[in-house]
């Protein structure tokens, strides 16, 4: 008769029977699974390995790349540039040394600087716009007639312009040594420019050296202070944007090449020895003969160098 002691133990054996086929079948399956993860793993790790000594055979390339064109430079860029002034600004995410040797590059084109600023990120700051405001009416030279505009990004650099190469717009302004001052200083106090070499208010040429651009929240609004900041000198002179990179959304070499391809030069590598060389081939290029150049390796580049194109 079929009790329920008939039914505990039927059930129990099932139980059992599964158990031991899940033991079984685990003991069976662990082999294979756990050869194959370490099989993955050590393909894994290869791969790694051998990445990492792509990237530095590739970083070895690139330091002989940057030695060798160090190397060349002097007599590449000799006598490109003989006896002319030329201004040079770094604005917000440049490195100094990248500063340092773009300017050694100007020296071997027998370029003088005629003066070497930095502009600080507190000059974009889109909530110093009225103490720029401020700033102009009380900095302007009488000789400078500045446009009409709310914008004090805008407005200030057309007066730092004005003051820094002796003209506004192309023509010649008379200009002092106190009216620099007075604006340098002033930019200065309230933590926006640092000057090491005064501006002789005289440049054949200008060249402005940059980072990517801003990426904070106030990304637009600095940004587009930028573009303006540089067309303000290029109104004046012969202007070259030389950016560390291309590359970030909103970058203003970007813009810069979209809507001011015909009247700004621009180098989108210059963290490197070969953009160095390539910024003062650009300004050379557009001081001497008015070609405007669009150089590196980024979109809207024409080549490296010009011969490169």
């Amino acid at each position: 008769m079929i009790n329920f002691r008939y039914h505990l133990v039927s059930l129990t054996a099932v139980f059992l029977a599964l158990t031991v086929g899940l033991i079984l079948g685990t003991a069976a399956l662990n082999g294979p699974a756990i050869e194959a993860m370490q099989s993955n793993g050590q393909a894994l790790r290869d791969s790694n390995d051998q990445l990492r000594a792509e990237i530095k055979e590739l970083e070895e390339q690139l330091g002989d790349d940057q030695a060798f064109a160090a190397e060349i430079a002097p007599s590449y860029l000799a006598e490109r540039l003989t006896d002319k002034s030329i201004l040079v600004i770094a604005l917000p995410g440049v490195e100094t040394e990248a500063v340092d040797s773009a300017i050694e590059m100007l020296g071997y084109a027998g370029a003088t600087v005629a003066g070497r600023m930095a502009v600080l990120d507190e000059f974009f700051d889109p909530a110093n716009g009225d103490k720029l405001v401020d700033l102009v009416d009380t900095t302007t030279p009488a000789t400078v007639q500045t446009p009409v505009t709310y914008d004090g990004v805008a407005a200030m650099s057309y007066v730092l312009a004005a003051v820094a190469t002796g003209t506004t717009e192309g023509e010649p302004v008379e200009i002092v040594e106190g009216d620099i001052t007075k604006v340098t200083t002033s930019l200065n106090e309230l933590s926006m420019l640092t000057v090491e070499t005064d501006p002789s208010g005289v440049a054949d040429g200008v060249l402005i050296l940059t980072g990517p651009g801003s990426t904070d929240s106030d990304a637009e609004d600095r940004n587009t202070g930028m573009v303006a900041f540089t067309n303000a000198f290029a109104a004046d002179a012969p202007t070259v944007y030389a950016a560390t990179t291309s590359t970030g959304d909103g970058n203003p070499i970007d813009t810069i090449r979209a809507d001011e391809a015909e009247t700004v030069a621009t180098v989108d590598h210059v963290s490197t020895t070969q953009g160095q060389i390539a910024a003062v081939i650009a300004l050379a290029d557009f001081v001497n003969d008015g070609t405007v150049d669009h150089l590196g390796i980024g979109e809207g580049a024409s080549g490296l160098l010009p011969d490169a194109a």
